[in-house]
């Protein structure tokens, strides 16, 4: 398949499906002439790539492990298992942070309304 149709089935454009080739996040495609050609392993990958970067991984932390993959001659789940699970622990974090900011927040409204409305309806 040609590029446009890999970017149909993914949602990437070809522009970052090129540029995931260029960082080998992607195996150099086959060329038929001027064009490259893509296998249906290759969108697999392009839709793992955009997974994880929408769940908050970096462009170089998916190069260290596809730099793994091709020097083992294999993917390496435990390390991309870690990983997964080091990110859901940060996003523990931003959440246990989120609330702990809701708090503040609703501590806030409290003075406002405590100095600014019932201090003057008292006053």
């Amino acid at each position: 398949m040609y590029i446009g149709e890999l970017a149909a089935l993914t949602g990437a454009t070809p522009k970052a499906i090129r540029h995931y080739e260029k960082l080998g996040l992607l195996p150099v495609a086959k060329r038929k002439g001027n064009y490259r050609i893509y296998e249906e392993i290759d969108v697999q990958s392009v839709k793992m790539i955009r997974l994880a970067q929408a769940v908050g991984f970096s462009l170089s932390e998916l190069y260290d492990l596809s730099a793994l993959k091709y020097k083992n001659n294999r993917f390496p789940v435990e390390i991309a298992q870690q990983l997964i699970q080091k990110k859901n622990q940060q996003i523990i974090e931003q959440k246990e942070a989120l609330s702990r900011l809701q708090e503040d927040l609703k501590e806030l409204e409290d003075e406002i309304i405590q100095t600014y409305i019932i201090n003057e309806i008292f006053a």
